[in-house]
């Protein structure tokens, strides 16, 4: 980028030196001057770029989980669910026992008051009575 002073600064170095010539001289030289401390400056902000982008992206790296520490955990919390998953499945198979046992025991105990009210019923006097008078016809 060039740069060049402002006509007012001309002017000043003018009147400093005594004579135009030199006045342009001088700023020809600071003008020169400044575009070469721009050019180094330009190169120092992108080596200085490169520098940092590499250096974050090293911390970056140490901070960040890689693919193969991810995959590896991946792997233990996937046994884990599997583990978890085996116990259910047990779980679901005791429940599945107790069920059937439930279910017996309430067909048993179905038959039971069957009987239960069958006996009732058939020993009762009132039913008895009723029993005897039926026979009698």
């Amino acid at each position: 980028m060039a740069y060049t002073l402002p006509r007012s600064v001309y002017n000043i170095l003018e009147e400093a030196l005594g004579s135009k010539e030199k006045a342009e001289k001088f700023a020809e030289a600071f003008e020169k001057a400044v575009e070469e401390i721009d050019k180094k400056a330009e190169k120092l902000i992108v080596e200085k770029k490169e520098i940092l982008k590499i250096e974050l992206k090293e911390e970056l790296k140490n901070e960040l989980v890689t693919r193969d520490l991810f995959e590896e955990r991946f792997k233990v919390i996937n046994e884990r669910f599997n583990s978890i998953d085996e116990k259910f499945k047990v779980i679901d198979e005791r429940f599945k026992v107790v069920d059937e046992r439930f279910k017996r025991l309430e067909l048993k105990l179905n038959i039971l008051i069957i009987l239960v009210l069958l006996a009732l019923t058939l020993f009762n006097p009132a039913f008895l009575s009723i029993i005897e008078k039926l026979l009698k016809l």
